[in-house]
């Protein structure tokens, strides 16, 4: 976990807060002081002992001081340790949660103490709830606003929940939170310096301005990667084609801009792709767009058999072929039959550094099976097996760094 820090986790009343407790003890085991602070429902689920026992410290319960407490910073729970923390985790973040401390709530020792924060302090959330509630307009606004301030959101994933449905909500693993503390805890991220553009989501190229060609892409690889980059310090051009908006990413130094056809995507990131270190062309773009797009709606008597197709440009080679030296292009190939001779093809055709081969269950979906192939390493495949999405943007960016220069001019996050 790199050298030690002072870390405040805090924990809401969900049932995942016993995943709380191997989250404090492996970091515990690591070497940092942590402290625990709790809201009264998590009490509910994992008692104070527990969390004390991991931590080898007094657990934060209460605003105010304990009646034996004298002196020094047991006077002020809702200060200290908050006041000097390197980073704040909140596992699990139940709506209420986030709902408070989005809005600058103080009514809780966890909330108070998140505006005791210093500025420097890494914020990360992990949030935890039933699928309906995690759907919800009111909870998606209160991530975004946090994404916003620059909070890192680890998860949710997909699967059983403990109220019986399987579905989004599900807190993220143990190991994930701890390997994104530990990237939040390196000294300057990095990818400090670099600046990363991203592709995401599907196009859509429309019949008429009702229908539309397009795919099953739900963004969810994008903004994986989007928030991946920008926790490791860079500064991250995100361009989106139409997804829900709780897969487009929110943090600090990203930039999302958001496009519907192959050729407003193209149009957006040409520029963009020109002063990038790193380009991840994770877009799913339609192939094909209608030749003669109607202005107005067809009825469908007027559709006919057939439909008239042209093909969309190639986003992919159009960037590489301008590129500059030093960049590094990584592309996706979805493939069944056949998909590692294709996405090779792929590669060599599109002149990319490296290409990630997912399967057709990818789209949509909370994880898929991936392999990489790059051109350093003899065309040589590594077979990544099933991985979540987050945990497979941690894979190529953890390759994608060691194809690219060994170092960069400094950029400043958002500049032109």
């Amino acid at each position: 976990m790199g050298n030690p820090s002072v870390i405040l986790v805090g924990v809401s009343g969900g049932i995942s807060a016993y995943k709380a407790a191997e989250v404090v003890s492996a970091l515990a085991r690591a070497g940092h002081e942590v402290h625990v602070a709790m809201t009264r429902a998590a009490g509910e689920f994992v008692t104070p002992t527990t969390f004390a026992s991991l931590s080898r410290r007094r657990v934060l319960t209460r605003m105010f001081p304990a009646p034996d407490a004298t002196a020094g910073e047991d006077l002020f729970p809702h200060l200290y340790p908050a006041s000097r923390a390197d980073a704040f985790v909140l596992c699990p973040a139940t709506a209420d949660a986030m709902a408070r401390i989005a809005a600058g709530m103080a009514d809780d020792v966890v909330a108070a103490s998140v505006l005791a924060l210093p500025g420097g302090c890494r914020r990360l959330f992990a949030p935890a709830m039933n699928s309906a509630m995690w759907a919800n307009p009111a909870v998606q606004a209160n991530v975004r606003r946090l994404e916003a301030a620059g909070w890192i959101r680890i998860g949710p994933g997909t699967g059983a929940l403990a109220c019986g449905v399987s579905g989004d909500g599900r807190m993220a693993e143990p190991a994930e939170i701890l390997d994104r503390v530990a990237s939040a805890l390196e000294p300057a991220g990095p990818l400090a310096g670099r600046r990363v553009l991203i592709l995401s989501g599907p196009t859509r190229e429309p019949i008429d301005p009702v229908r539309f060609i397009s795919n099953a892409s739900s963004g969810r690889m994008g903004r994986a990667l989007a928030l991946e980059a920008a926790g490791r310090g860079a500064a991250v051009d995100f361009v989106s084609g139409p997804v829900a908006e709780a897969q487009l990413p929110g943090a600090s130094g990203l930039t999302v801009r958001r496009v519907t056809t192959a050729r407003e995507m193209l149009a957006v990131a040409a520029p963009l792709a020109r002063r990038a270190d790193i380009v991840i062309l994770a877009a799913a773009v339609a192939d094909v767009a209608p030749a003669r797009p109607r202005a107005a709606k067809a009825s469908k008597s007027s559709l006919g058999r057939s439909l008239a197709l042209a093909p969309t440009p190639d986003i992919a080679a159009t960037l590489s072929a301008a590129r500059r030296p030093g960049q590094v292009f990584v592309g996706f190939a979805l493939e069944s039959a056949g998909g590692r001779s294709r996405a090779a093809r792929k590669l060599a055709a599109k002149k990319l550094d490296a290409i990630v081969l997912n399967d057709t269950a990818s789209p949509g979906a909370d994880g898929a099976s991936f392999a990489w192939l790059d051109r350093a390493r003899g065309a040589r495949w590594q077979a990544w097996g099933r991985l979540d999405k987050a945990a497979c943007a941690r894979r190529i960016l953890d390759t994608a760094v060691r194809l690219a220069p060994a170092s960069r001019s400094p950029i400043k996050k958002g500049s032109d």
